[in-house]
Formats: structure tokens, sequence, C-alpha cells
């Protein structure tokens, strides 16, 4: 029996790729076949977990044949079929019809839905894709938000989902700042606008409309700082536009907490909420992919470069 930290472990990751494949089968139908490969690896990574549960050797299994081997498991039929599909896209280049891919997509989600209770002893959607998230704040307001989402406060999904985007930020720039305390996410720098003394004060009103130019030139670098950092990050453009239109203005205080403003209503459907924590759990995972500590990339002893 494998250890319950390691299966659920390893039962997120499952669950991720399922959820990859969720999202492949809702693009358009060009590309929503692939979903087919993601639903059909995570059954199998299901099954080959499932085998080293239950202490069975499953080495020189056939992908049906773990349902011989194991027969509380259901939806035979309907895996023998979605692995048809599969082999008929991978290995022969056949395209699956639409209707195929959203068959495959009920299939999938059946097949997780009736058979992770009777396998794991714990219900599908009680696995935790947070428990992949490394960044510890960040995980903490996540697992709130979805508490939230669950107890419909959505007011309070909403802000702690809203916290949890920008302590990312925080909690990934924090050990990558150089010696002038800036990261190389940091693009812009405010210009300063340096009035007159009170002694040479023009009362032609010039000297506020150069503060006004001042002030809106502040304003767009620092949405093109803004939009340069999300895609430096690795973070989908527009899925960062669908979450900025439905969440508060918000501003990080040097205290570290959040001061919010909702300027106009906002569709804070269970979906939409549901779509928030999603963004924020795949910004998490996508900085996860690639991540790294500026004091390991730091001299132990002085060094000086001299170049003749």
């Amino acid at each position: 029996m494998i250890d319950k930290d390691l299966l659920l472990k390893r039962l997120s990751v499952i669950k991720l790729l399922y959820k990859i494949g969720l999202e492949q089968s809702k693009q358009t139908e060009s590309i929503s076949f692939f979903s087919i490969l993601s639903f059909h690896d995570s059954i199998e990574m299901f099954l080959k977990l499932a085998t080293e549960h239950k202490n069975i050797k499953s080495d020189k299994f056939s992908f049906i044949e773990y349902w011989d081997n194991m027969p509380h498991l259901t939806l035979k039929e309907s895996m023998r079929n979605l692995n048809a599909r599969r082999v008929n896209l991978k290995h022969k280049g056949l395209i699956p019809a639409k209707i195929e891919v959203e068959a495959s997509r009920v299939n999938a989600t059946d097949f997780f839905e009736q058979n992770t209770k009777a396998t794991f002893d714990i219900e599908f959607s009680e696995i935790s894709l947070f428990e992949l998230i490394k960044f510890s704040e960040t995980k903490r307001l996540l697992i709130l938000s979805q508490d939230f989402l669950d107890k419909n406060e959505i007011e309070n999904c909403v802000e702690n989902v809203t916290m949890g985007f920008y302590e990312l930020l925080v909690e990934y720039k924090e050990n990558k700042k150089d010696w002038g305390n800036r990261t190389h996410f940091n693009f812009t720098e405010k210009i300063r606008f340096n009035s007159y003394n009170s002694m040479n004060q023009r009362n032609d009103g010039s000297e506020k409309r150069l503060e006004d130019v001042f002030e809106k030139v502040n304003t767009n670098f620092e949405q093109i700082e803004k939009a340069l950092e999300v895609i430096s990050l690795g973070f989908d453009y527009r899925k960062y536009s669908k979450f900025k239109m439905l969440t508060p203005i918000t501003y990080r205080m040097s205290s570290g907490n959040y001061h919010m403003e909702i300027m106009r209503k906002k569709n804070w459907s269970n979906e939409n909420c549901q779509f928030l924590i999603d963004f924020v759990l795949d910004c998490a995972l996508k900085l996860q992919e690639f991540d790294f500590d500026n004091e390991n990339l730091e001299p132990t002893e002085p060094f000086i470069l001299e170049v003749e």
C-alpha cells in the first residue's frame, strides 16, 4: 500500500492531467481532439497507481487488461472505445469527430467519479490540486477561496483569490532581487515631476498641465509594465485580462495588507469564481516549471573578472 501523502500527491497529478484534457476539449474543433490523449494518459496513470496500491503486478498489462484484474472497475466498454480513439489518433492519424471528443470527456469524467472512491477510498472531488503548489501563502489563500466558494460565500472567495494572485507574484519575485532591490521583472521606473518652488510659481496653469502629463505617462508605463510582467512570467494574457475584469482594483500596502476597490458590478457567478481559482492555480504551476533562487547564483567568495 502506498503512503497516503504520496498517494494524494500522485492523484493530484492525475487530476491535473485530466483537467488539462477538459480545457483542451473545450477549444476549437481543429485542436480539441488532443484532449483524447490527455484523458487516456490520466486514466492510464490512474490504473497504474491502482495496481501499485493493491500490490498487483501489472508490467505487461494492456490497457483493457486492468479491468480483468481489478473487477471493481466500471465503464470497461467506454474505456475500450476511448482507447480505440487514442490508437486511431496517435498511431493512424485519424482525427476524431467533435462528438467523439465530447464522448471522451463524459467517459473520462464518469470513470474518475465512479472509480476513485472504490479504488482509493477518496472521492475524486476531494482530490486537491492545491497540494501541488509550493508557494505557501498562495496555497493557503487558494484553499480558503475554494472553501468559501463551496459555501457560496462569493465575496470572500473573490477577495482571497485576488490576494492569492498578488501574493504569488510577491512570493516568486522575493528571492530574485538584485543588489538594487529590483528584479528583472521590473521593467519601468516612474518619471518624477519636480514642481517650481513657491518663489517661481506660475499662475497660467501650465505647471498643473505638465503634472497631469507626467501622471498620464506614468499610468501608461505602469500598464505596459504589468502586461510585460504577465507575459514574461509565462501567464496566458487573455486569461489574465478576464481575471482583471472580474476582480477588484487591488493595491498592496507597504504593510503587506491589501486594499480593494470595486468600480462597477461584477458577474461573480460560481463558474466565474472557479475560473479565478483555476487561473491562479495555473499561474502557480507555470512558475514552478522554472524557478530559481538568487542566492544560488551569487558566488560564495568575492570574484573579479579581469578583461584584457
